[in-house]
């Protein structure tokens, strides 16, 4: 064995792994069944000298390789198999009680110890639990995907969405009239508003009142501001003081800061790929083809429970972003925002002056 892999071992038992190291020990242990061998032999030796337990000489771990899957077998050469399990499959609470129960009464017979099943069962799911972390073909093909949306998001150019609410519900916990979210004054609609934005954090958001006057919220590199219809113009040092206006802010997730909402989807969302959709005949992007992701929000992660991603295929740069359900207030709102235009705006365009007349009056918070 490598020694550089074999220290990857030893890291991943002592739980010291950085990330990418276990990615690549994950690449290594995926590439040839003799590698897995080696890992769940050097997994079961590791436990037998933790727990300072011997093992019977005969017994071996034995592994075969069809297709993409591997069978993992631990024999007694003078008998028939006593554990054996096949990897991917999901992982389950009763696996280690189901390794167990597999032992055959022929080990009793043998008086062999039971740290040896336990010790086997220890090792299959060391290895179980590494391969659930490498990606099926379509999840690394969604993955390889996303990481070029979120390159293609971080341009320099200023992009404009226009948001069109699809649904907004008010859920039970947030019914009752005396909960904070029920007692602060209801906030313009977003349906037809304009977002601008700039890198991770800058961002104008648009919207009009019910009397079609403009309500504008903002936030350049040093200030966060709202501009209401009438009073003062108000602004503050806190970064966050009017991002409660955006969706997600609840969840640390406001749709304006895509850099951080795309990374979000790594490790809190299942992903899937739709096959390519070309745009409309005559449209301004005649000819260009688009691909659809799908992001299926997993158990016990806050945010969005579904996020679609209409993209172009040919530079990733988003058309189209769905969110279902994500947090707004008392609210759960689902959303579309559409790009309409990407140009290099005003340098001073984030900041609140560009948005009011000098006579305006402005107030520190």
């Amino acid at each position: 064995m490598n020694n550089d892999y074999q220290e990857l071992i030893d890291q991943y038992l002592d739980d010291s792994l950085s990330s990418e190291q276990q990615a690549q020990l994950n690449k290594w242990i995926k590439s040839d069944p003799k590698n897995a061998r080696q890992f769940a032999s050097r997994a079961m030796l590791h436990d037998r000298l933790r727990s300072e337990l011997a093992v019977d000489d005969d017994a071996k771990v034995v592994l075969t390789s069809r297709e993409n899957q591997v069978t993992i077998s631990v024999v007694d050469e003078a008998t028939s198999p006593v554990l054996e399990d096949s990897l991917p499959r999901p992982l389950r609470q009763s696996l280690i009680p189901e390794c167990l129960a597999n032992k055959p009464q022929s080990m009793t017979r043998r008086r062999w110890p039971f740290a040896f099943a336990s010790t086997a069962c220890a090792a299959l799911l060391a290895v179980a639990l590494l391969w659930q972390t490498v990606d099926t073909p379509s999840a690394s093909a969604a993955m390889a995907e996303l990481n070029r949306i979120i390159e293609a998001s971080k341009m320099s150019v200023d992009r404009t969405f226009v948001i069109s609410v699809l649904d907004a519900v008010v859920p039970p916990e947030h019914q009752d009239p005396r909960s904070p979210e029920r007692r602060r004054p209801p906030k313009p609609s977003l349906d037809g508003a304009v977002l601008n934005v700039r890198g991770p954090e800058q961002f104008v958001l648009k919207r009009k009142t019910a009397q079609g006057e403009w309500f504008i919220t903002g936030r350049n590199e040093t200030t966060s501001w709202a501009i209401r219809p009438d009073g003062p113009v108000r602004y503050s040092d806190n970064l966050t003081e009017f991002a409660r206006d955006l969706p997600g802010h609840e969840d640390g997730l406001p749709i304006n800061n895509l850099n951080d909402g795309l990374e979000a989807l790594r490790t809190a969302y299942d992903l899937e790929l739709i096959p390519g959709e070309n745009a409309e005949p005559g449209s301004e992007h005649d000819g260009e083809t688009y691909q659809r992701m799908i992001a299926t929000k997993k158990p016990g992660f806050r945010g969005a429970t579904k996020v679609e991603i209409l993209y172009a295929e040919s530079s990733g740069k988003i058309s189209e972003m769905r969110f279902d359900q994500m947090s707004y207030g008392p609210q759960q709102i689902s959303l579309t925002m559409t790009a309409i235009d990407e140009q290099s705006l005003p340098d001073n365009y984030f900041d609140h002056a560009h948005h009011h007349g000098p006579e305006r009056a402005v107030e520190f918070e």
